[in-house]
């Protein structure tokens, strides 16, 4: 791992080269979106000074590097020092938490009436199969989203890569089909992969991210960007449950026309399995 290869190699570094491993190591969140220019520009060496840094770690190309920081990312945060920092910031002292939580909300609101929205609106209603697919600390949120949205209309399926089970997903093409991934940084390879792969085969991809940017990686013009920095312990996925609750509401209006009776016939096996107590 990075970390591990720098203490390693770190005698054995140049002046410019250590400069190079200084400034990854204070931007790691953020490497997976430079060019090898960008990186050397903002570190304040040449392009030939990074290119001989990675062959020196072992990287084949700069994107060897991303592909690594990716998976190493989550734990580090997990273990580091900064979290019990973020509580020693504010203290007690919740209010600056709370209106940076309203200003997230704030930025989505603006991008919910925009062109892209209603379209994200029309691809999720129009599919004929819609897939939901998240990992690591939002797969709870994604499942429980693809449930809720199987409450308003058919052939909803949440995806579980690491589970293996993907029967759902072979039989996709009997028609158009929508997957919905919500992923945070870092990213798991896996998204990223699967992400492509439906591009690759004509599967129209809406993504529900970070401020990190995984539009970055992957070609689609179905993104929805949520603030998810706001000074908690952990960042926060409110702005990512508001866009999915609303996705859900527009989702509903837009199919409206059979949702009574989809309703009636839930209400009506519920019942029957007495799975609620009546008033």
């Amino acid at each position: 791992m990075f970390h591990e290869r720098l203490s390693e190699l770190s005698d054995q570094l140049t002046p410019t080269e250590r400069q190079l491993a200084a400034y990854i190591t204070a931007n790691l969140e953020t490497i997976v979106f430079e060019t090898g220019a960008s990186l050397a520009a903002k570190s304040g060496v040449s392009p030939n000074t990074v290119s001989r840094f990675l062959r020196r770690f072992g990287y084949k190309g700069l994107k060897s590097l991303k592909e690594e920081l990716r998976d190493d990312l989550r734990v580090q945060s997990l273990l580091s020092q900064t979290l019990l920092d973020r509580i020693e910031a504010n203290g007690d002292g919740l209010a600056e938490n709370l209106n940076q939580e309203i200003e997230a909300l704030a930025a989505f609101y603006e991008q919910a009436g925009t062109e892209q929205w209603r379209e994200i609106v029309e691809v999720v209603s129009g599919a004929e199969r819609v897939f939901v697919c998240g990992f690591q600390t939002v797969r709870g949120l994604a499942e429980d989203f693809a449930n809720r949205l199987a409450l308003v209309r058919s052939d909803v399926n949440f995806l579980d890569l690491y589970g293996g089970v993907l029967g759902p997903w072979l039989d996709r093409r009997a028609g158009r089909s929508c997957l919905i991934l919500v992923d945070i940084a870092p990213y798991a390879e896996a998204g990223l992969t699967f992400a492509r792969e439906c591009r690759d085969e004509d599967t129209d991809l809406v993504v529900f991210a970070d401020e990190y940017g995984i539009a970055r990686d992957i070609a689609t013009p179905y993104v929805v960007t949520l603030k998810t920095k706001t000074g908690l312990i952990l960042e926060s996925t409110g702005g990512l449950t508001m866009a999915l609750n609303l996705l859900l509401h527009c989702v509903a209006t837009r199919r409206k026309s059979g949702l009574m009776e989809r309703i009636e016939t839930y209400r009506r096996r519920v019942t029957q399995l007495r799975l609620y107590k009546s008033g």
